[in-house]
């Protein structure tokens, strides 16, 4: 059963307190983070220009001895003493390419927001999520079954290292690291930021708007895929490679009760405006009746704050993909909410 996050009866001043219970709740999920403080810091490494735009690749730190690398797209006429809102993209489950997967429109047209979105005159940074792209490539070719190996190993010293925390709560903290590092960046406007991705790119980026009030609209795409229906992704496969380890304790003592799902999300990021673009006929999540209770669930976070509007849906039947038109309503969506 899909829990209610708001009742016929809730009212506004208890939003706060029920508030703070989703969000501890969700949190639990994720474990426990190391008790460290990371200084925020960037450096750039390289400069050049590619589709008429600058291009700046830079690391960001993540940990105390750790650095991250992104790329940092720059529209005309911004620099330091004209700065712009900044949006982070975020790219799928694209092991090898990474980041560059939202930064090719000639291979990846239905990709390429970072490109898209610098020439509608924002500031778009395409990190490396942890582990893909040249964090587990190193910049080398490698054979499907080195990435493979070379991926399992960096998971499991990540589960060594860290056995109370997990991977969606390293990714999120690395999101976070991300946004300190941007309020730092003189070329990138002070206030909110925007976030969009794809596949494991929208999981990125609902999870960072809900847990990062820094962000002021979001956009994931293929990123809602509830527990309720899809919980095996959560509990399969080896420890180190679960996104969150506390699944199975939990369902046991709950009676297969979810930990948290998807309208806690939603109700998380409300009132802030929150566009989630979603296929119902995706391969990846063939239970699209879930999705729409989780909507409904979610969206009366919104309602009761008085902000209906800032929470939007957009079903296509185009599969787990974003085509000219998906994507045209996307920007549009954060241009209206984050303007250049």
């Amino acid at each position: 059963m899909f829990r209610d996050v708001v009742l016929q009866d809730t009212r506004p001043d208890e939003w706060p307190l029920i508030r703070e219970r989703i969000r501890a709740r969700v949190m639990s999920s994720m474990g426990t983070p190391p008790d460290v403080a990371v200084e925020p810091a960037w450096e750039p490494a390289e400069e050049y220009e590619d589709y008429g735009l600058r291009h700046r690749k830079i690391r960001v730190r993540v940990m105390p001895d750790e650095w991250a690398p992104a790329v940092v797209v720059l529209p005309d006429g911004v620099d330091e003493r004209t700065p712009a809102p900044a949006v982070v993209v975020w790219h799928g489950t694209d092991t090898v390419h990474g980041k560059y997967n939202v930064l090719n429109p000639t291979e990846r047209p239905r990709r390429a927001y970072a490109i898209d979105l610098a020439r509608r005159g924002f500031v778009t940074v395409a990190p490396d999520i942890y582990e893909f792209g040249e964090r587990l490539t190193g910049g080398r070719d490698l054979s499907e079954g080195d990435i493979r190996t070379r991926y399992m190993a960096s998971m499991a010293r990540l589960h060594d290292e860290y056995p109370e925390w997990s991977l969606d709560g390293r990714r999120l903290w690395e999101g976070r690291r991300l946004l300190d590092a941007l309020e730092t960046m003189p070329f990138v406007a002070p206030g909110g930021f925007g976030t969009i991705g794809n596949s494991l790119g929208g999981r990125m980026a609902i999870f960072l708007a809900a847990f990062d009030e820094r962000i002021a609209v979001a956009v994931p795409s293929t990123g809602v895929s509830p527990n309720l229906t899809n919980v095996y992704r959560l509990v399969s496969g080896h420890p180190a490679t679960r996104s969150s380890p506390r699944w199975i304790e939990h369902m046991r003592e709950a009676h297969g009760t979810m930990l948290y799902d998807y309208q806690d999300m939603v109700a998380l990021c409300a009132p802030r405006p929150l566009l989630l673009l979603e296929p119902f006929n995706d391969a990846h999540n063939p239970y699209a009746d879930a999705n729409f209770q989780c909507y409904v669930r979610g969206q009366r976070a919104y309602a009761l704050l008085g902000r209906p509007e800032c929470f939007c849906t957009l079903t296509h039947g185009d599969g787990h993909d974003t085509v000219d038109d998906v994507r045209e309503f996307a920007y549009r969506w954060i241009a209206r909410w984050l303007r250049p």
